[in-house]
């Protein structure tokens, strides 16, 4: 059966929607200094501000995945997006720390959900030989966002200030519910409810060897991508001594860098399921291979001694571990079957409990030795971990026997 061409548009609003998420998540990190000297914030109550979307994240992502295999994900992605668009307008009217951090914990809870609901979207448009690649395409979408929320939240909080730039951004997410809404359909042929529901085999999916190694490994990898997106301008500024001006501008090559890793590893990973006729192989070679490279880029930044080769290392590093994103997520659906976006959300909650770690030791180690290199050499081992598991992960175990 010939694959409708329809999945393409499916493929660019999925795309956009990741996106928007970054857009909408890095802004704050731009707006930190403007928020805190208009609440009057000290540096520990703007950290509680960020963990707030954290740990809301990691408390809703699975029962948010699991609600878009029960409603479907034309219902669940727009309630989804939706809810997050007003949170975010919602940071913009914030007028105290405790409202702030209300709002950030509701937009934490509004976005669990998103990512694995988008995926098990790709995964009834797309045939499993080309489910890497679509999700390469949406992680594209992903790490774009988070590179051009930086420059873009500067630009337009010159113009308007902070507040009415949440608004703006609060916007472009209710725009895209609009279109996703009246275009998108969950069943290719063209029905618009989901199947009926069916008991979801939790225990199957949290004990399952392979999702266990997709938890361990996605763990390892926010563990990696957190630095990026956290400490990295710092790192710059303090131990390769580049400007503030400089430092945002670098820091955002390692985001570019894994934009371009996921495309390139959603392509290879197809590419290798039809010249080897396996999905197992196809899909454990970048994974493996990914982790592996990845560790030796952050390794290798140990010994860099210029901010050049420091930064060379550190986009070596995302590029080539971002290479395991859309592998990652098409197994996961692959290896959850009716239930690939609950499975999802399990596997992208080991992320964001890393994240929550993540910012916390690197600050340790920069206190406790006087630099982020320890923290390199960790995460390399993490990575190291990360490829081991992708030896035995193999998508053709499926929790449910379907797909």
């Amino acid at each position: 059966m010939t694959p409708p061409p329809e999945r393409y548009w499916v493929l660019l609003l999925a795309f956009l929607a990741a996106a928007i998420t970054y857009l909408d998540r890095v802004c704050i990190s731009v707006a930190a200094p403007s928020i805190s000297q208009d609440l009057g914030l000290s540096p520990i109550q703007m950290g509680a501000v960020f963990s707030a979307f954290g740990l809301a994240y990691t408390l809703f992502e699975v029962p948010a995945a699991w609600l878009g295999d029960l409603w479907g994900q034309r219902k669940t992605m727009t309630r989804i997006v939706g809810a997050w668009s007003l949170f975010t307008m919602l940071t913009g009217a914030a007028a105290s720390y405790p409202a702030m951090i209300a709002t950030r914990f509701g937009f934490g809870a509004a976005e669990a959900g998103a990512f694995p609901t988008l995926s098990r979207a790709l995964s009834r448009w797309f045939p499993p030989q080309e489910r890497s690649r679509a999700n390469g395409v949406m992680w594209m979408g992903a790490r774009l966002g988070g590179a051009l929320s930086p420059p873009l939240a500067v630009a337009v909080m010159a113009l308007v200030g902070w507040r009415l730039t949440f608004f703006f951004f609060g916007c472009v997410g209710l725009i895209w519910c609009a279109v996703f809404w009246n275009t998108y359909r969950d069943d290719p042929a063209g029905a618009i409810d989901p199947p009926p529901a069916e008991q979801v085999p939790w225990r199957k999916i949290l004990t399952s060897g392979d999702m266990l190694g997709l938890f361990w490994a996605y763990f390892a990898s926010g563990f990696g991508f957190q630095f990026f997106v956290t400490w990295m301008p710092t790192f710059l500024m303090k131990e390769k001594h580049l400007n503030l001006t400089q430092s945002g501008i670098y820091a955002a090559l390692p985001l570019a860098g894994g934009a371009a890793g996921c495309l390139l590893g959603g392509v290879l990973s197809d590419w290798l399921v039809r010249r080897t006729g396996s999905l197992k192989w196809g899909r454990r070679l970048v994974g493996f291979g990914g982790f592996l490279l990845g560790a030796v880029g952050f390794l290798a930044a140990v010994w860099a001694e210029s901010a050049a080769s420091a930064l060379f290392w550190l986009t070596f590093s995302s590029l080539t571990h971002d290479l395991t994103l859309p592998v990652a997520w098409s197994t996961c659906v692959d290896v959850g079957g009716r239930f690939g976006g609950t499975a999802s959300g399990y596997m992208n909650m080991a992320s964001s409990i890393s994240g929550m770690m993540a910012p916390l030791a690197a600050a340790w180690f920069s206190q406790t030795f006087g630099s982020f290199y320890p923290l390199f050499a960790v995460t390399s081992g993490a990575y190291l971990i990360g490829a081991l598991l992708w030896l035995y992960i193999n998508p053709e175990r499926n929790t449910n026997g379907s797909h």
